[in-house]
């Protein structure tokens, strides 16, 4: 079932703003987690769908669609790809170095944060 915003719109609104309000090496350091967290999501997070949601995502990603995951799903999504993105992915997959995983961690609450102060449930 597509949502929407989806995570793909959120993430472009998220960084629009902080564009506005961070640095440009503070922007580019933000975009750059952002970026990381998208790419695991589209290339992980199907796994965790339910049969109905896999379905859709199956047929999206057959289709050409490399990015189907947050082309697809919205915050819910967002907000539970988030402990995944950190523990499975950054600590165990690429075994990032400490700085990356706290700049990550700082990044993805702020990320939440703007979530939750656009009213957006599930964040």
């Amino acid at each position: 079932m597509s949502e929407s915003p989806s995570i793909a719109q959120l993430l472009d609104r998220f960084l629009s703003d902080q564009e506005d309000r961070l640095t440009l090496q503070q922007y580019r350091a933000c975009s750059t987690v952002v970026d990381m967290l998208a790419a695991y999501l589209n290339r992980y997070a199907f796994a965790t769908l339910n049969v109905a949601d896999r379905k859709e995502w199956d047929d999206a990603y057959e289709a050409g669609d490399a990015e189907a995951f947050c082309n697809l799903f919205g915050v819910r999504k967002l907000v539970a790809g988030i402990k995944p993105f950190h523990g499975e992915h950054l600590t165990n997959r690429l075994h990032a170095p400490e700085m990356v995983q706290e700049h990550a961690l700082t990044v993805t609450t702020e990320l939440a944060d703007w979530l939750s102060s656009q009213g957006h449930r599930g964040a």
